[in-house]
């Protein structure tokens, strides 16, 4: 099945997401490649659902595992965007259920110790989330949630009636609709996660070849992993492009990497025939053009 990687998103997150990478461009240094606006964390390996288009359905391939992004490891990485002076956005996501995390609301803190002008952002399948819960998170510092919903319309009133109680805005949680059909594509912008998801009723599933397209994720987005891995992108589901280990390199050092380097120049020549990209589907131009064309002129092209 070759399904052509573009669909027209449906998800009400991505226009605003759009415009917070926008905003989020900066440079490093007076003259340099321009930072990231969107860090990703995968704080953990554990996950309560196994979704239909996640790699997760299948735990041959894609298992729990009850691992958890050290302090440590996270203090170092909070503290080397606060002498970046880091002002774009933090995302809990990645491959779990951030909830599930252990000493979440301490990880909040210490994002808002060192980056206190970051924007701290968390998707959640909401199952685990009380009135309390969100007041806690909240008052760690959270800036906002994003709930996606699986179940059915009936959650919508449910999740607006939990923030209501916590005293939270209502910009403060984004109610994400994932309870459509597979004809609808479940509400997402949905993409065969690296080649790891095949869904025939959907169009999704394994490429013929690889894409004659341009992304743009490597050039305004960092993954990180709970084991300090700098992925590729949030859609490495297969941690196939490994640019290397936090606990080891700084996270500038390998934003600025030559493995990024030949990925990005390889991607704006609109090829993807290397792993995990030559499987991968995903419309990689949602977003990111600034930045884009901010590395383009970087490296002089």
């Amino acid at each position: 099945m070759d399904s052509g990687g573009y669909h027209a998103p449906s998800d009400i997150n991505i226009p605003r997401k759009a415009r917070l990478v926008t905003d989020g461009f900066r440079v490093v240094g007076p003259a340099g490649p321009p930072l990231f606006s969107v860090m990703e964390i995968n704080l953990s390996g554990l996950c309560n659902r196994q979704c239909i288009f996640c790699p997760r359905v299948d735990p041959s391939v894609f298992a729990n595992t009850n691992d958890h992004i050290s302090l440590e490891l996270y203090e170092k990485i909070m503290r080397e965007l606060g002498d970046i002076d880091y002002r774009g956005m933090l995302l809990y996501s990645g491959f779990g259920e951030p909830p599930l995390a252990k000493r979440l609301d301490v990880l909040i803190e210490t994002t808002k110790r060192f980056c206190a002008w970051a924007r701290l952002e968390m998707v959640t399948n909401g199952d685990r989330l009380t009135v309390e819960r969100l007041r806690s998170l909240f008052g760690a510092g959270l800036d906002t949630l994003l709930v996606s919903m699986y179940d059915g319309p009936e959650q919508r009133e449910y999740f607006e009636t939990m923030g209501d109680a916590a005293g939270l805005a209502p910009e403060q949680i984004v109610l994400r609709v994932r309870w459509l059909s597979a004809e609808e594509r479940y509400g997402i912008a949905l993409s065969n996660r690296a080649g790891l998801v095949a869904i025939k009723e959907a169009g999704v599933g394994p490429l013929a070849e690889p894409l004659k397209r341009r992304c743009h994720y490597p050039f305004y987005t960092v993954m990180v992993d709970w084991d300090g891995a700098m992925l590729l992108c949030p859609h490495d589901w297969g941690r196939k492009l490994i640019v290397g280990n936090l606990h080891e390199h700084s996270v500038t050092e390998l934003w600025t990497s030559e493995t990024l380097k030949q990925v990005r120049l390889t991607l704006a020549a609109d090829r993807r025939d290397f792993a995990p990209c030559n499987v991968c589907d995903v419309d990689g131009t949602l977003m990111g053009a600034k930045q884009f064309e901010g590395w383009l002129d970087h490296y002089g092209g």
